[in-house]
């Protein structure tokens, strides 16, 4: 049978577009974390993931009331703020956690750019509460690093109580 979709676009006056990000949804609310400000990055090598064009805050956007919020990621620490500033980050929500792995852009304490081997876990409320009362969410955020985490572009997705990462590259 003829399938159908109709969009209808949502504007949220004050927010800009974001490409290749992670997000979650709680109680209404979307939480918006890296990928990238400037579009599809450049196929020029010397130009291809540029530092301008990274997401530099965490966003809280309010669909319902048209409200945004946001916090700068240099409310966290270094480790954390690198891998939620790069783009193509595999994630996953589970109930209150947002979990997030690897992703690919440029570490400051690497000086160069790399695939992330990290992971990453959120909890939603309390994150999202303190950006939009605005102050620091860092409490909410933990981290691990193994090289296995090294992935980008993939997706993950939990099934039967298991997390599954398909597909990616480093």
């Amino acid at each position: 049978s003829p399938v159908s979709v109709h969009l209808v676009p949502l504007d949220i006056p004050g927010f800009g577009g974001i490409q290749s990000f992670a997000s979650a949804n709680y109680e209404g609310r979307w939480l918006l974390i890296g990928g990238r400000l400037d579009g599809l990055h450049r196929r020029q090598p010397w130009a291809s993931f540029d530092i301008a064009g990274h997401n530099t805050t965490l966003t809280v956007a309010d669909p319902v009331s048209a409200e945004v919020w946001t916090r700068p990621l240099s409310d966290l620490p270094a480790d954390i703020a690198e891998q939620l500033s790069s783009t193509n980050m595999q994630f996953a929500q589970n109930g209150n956690y947002l979990y997030l792995i690897g992703g690919y852009g440029y570490s400051a304490q690497a000086d160069d750019h790399m695939t992330h081997p990290k992971l990453t876990a959120v909890y939603l409320p309390g994150a999202i509460n303190a950006i939009v009362a605005g102050e620091n969410p860092a409490q909410h955020f933990r981290q691990i690093e193994n090289e296995l985490l090294a992935v980008t572009g993939g997706y993950l997705h939990r099934l039967n109580g298991m997390y599954y990462l398909v597909g990616g590259h480093r």
